[in-house]
């Protein structure tokens, strides 16, 4: 295949890595800690550095399945509070993103923006021995706003070698929220979560992908007190976390490979009680810094020049603080 011939391709698959800012993960009120619903963890793969350089709208649809059979504790072991837990999450996710005719760094770098809003349905179950169960509503998840600069790829030997895009991202509390619900679509609070996208192309056929986040959360002023401790307001804890992937091309249409990522929570989440109240360090199961460690295989198909589909399956192999199982993640790709 001519090199020419595999720049467009490789710019072309590459609109699927566009701007994504927030695909949904499984609140753990009550299992862990506190962190927002509309976080990327492995939405995102193949390619991910690369994205448009022209001006122009494209549209990018995330349905994932989430399915988790346990529960981890601070040890990672099997919370003993949970006995049988199956919680079933179906996701929709729909994304614009328009990239404008505004460059900076002598042209080099596209000034675009994003906009992603999700749709959530739950399902759960627990024995009717558990000592705790987990409450769910389904609906519109919270709104992410973002900004980002697409630059302009690497080329040597007459093909891309290198990609890379950064953005700043806004998740915005507009989704529905319940004191009352364990589980919510929405999160209840603002946070602010840039990220850096590189995509490294060491031969025509080879790919490595990563994608390096940061979160930073606000406080919930409304936030879950069951017990009516007194609690007026929870503040989830900063966190970090990459997605990592690495492929090769079976042929200029289809490549496959390998996916994962790794989050960790850096700061305990923190609570504000009531005057009078009786202040706990970490109510109702909430034992330490969340962490998860997901790996599994994934591929690329162009199925035309405005089609592009990633299918990614992911295995959560260690995870604390947190609900641990596995991810299904298929993501579509229209440029217009």
């Amino acid at each position: 295949m001519p090199n020419s011939t595999r720049t467009r391709t490789w710019i072309r698959a590459a609109l699927g890595a566009m701007a994504l800012g927030a695909v949904c993960a499984l609140p753990t009120a009550q299992a862990g800690n506190l962190e927002p619903a509309g976080i990327n963890t492995g939405g995102t793969s193949f390619f991910d550095g690369f994205g448009a350089t022209k001006p122009g709208l494209a549209y990018l649809g995330y349905y994932q399945y989430q399915h988790y059979n346990r529960i981890d504790d601070n040890n990672g072991n099997a919370s003993p509070g949970f006995t049988n837990p199956n919680i079933d999450v179906f996701l929709m996710l729909n994304q614009l993103a328009y990239t404008t005719d505004k460059t900076f760094f002598d042209g080099s770098a596209h000034l675009g923006f994003t906009g992603l809003l999700p749709l959530l349905h739950f399902n759960s179950s627990f024995a009717a021995s558990s000592m705790n169960k987990l409450s769910t509503q389904d609906g519109v998840g919270d709104l992410t706003l973002g900004a980002y600069l697409q630059f302009n790829p690497v080329i040597s030997g007459g093909r891309p070698v290198y990609s890379q895009r950064v953005e700043m991202d806004v998740i915005v509390p507009s989704g529905q929220y319940s004191s009352s619900s364990d589980i919510n679509p929405g999160s209840g609070f603002w946070s602010i979560n840039p990220y850096w996208s590189g995509t490294l192309l060491p031969t025509p056929k080879t790919e490595i992908s990563w994608r390096l986040n940061y979160l930073y959360n606000f406080s919930n002023n409304n936030p879950r007190d069951p017990a009516h401790l007194g609690l007026t307001s929870s503040k989830a804890g900063q966190a970090a976390w990459v997605n990592f992937t690495a492929s090769y091309a079976v042929n200029p249409q289809l490549h496959v490979g390998l996916n994962g990522y790794w989050f960790q929570q850096l700061t305990n989440d923190s609570y504000s009680w009531a005057a009078g109240s009786t202040p706990v360090s970490m109510p109702y199961g909430d034992t330490g810094k969340s962490e998860v460690l997901a790996i599994g295989p994934g591929l690329f198909w162009q199925a035309s020049a405005k089609n592009m589909w990633y299918v990614n399956l992911y295995d959560q192999v260690q995870a604390k603080n947190r609900p641990r199982g596995t991810v299904l993640n298929v993501h579509w790709v229209h440029p217009f």
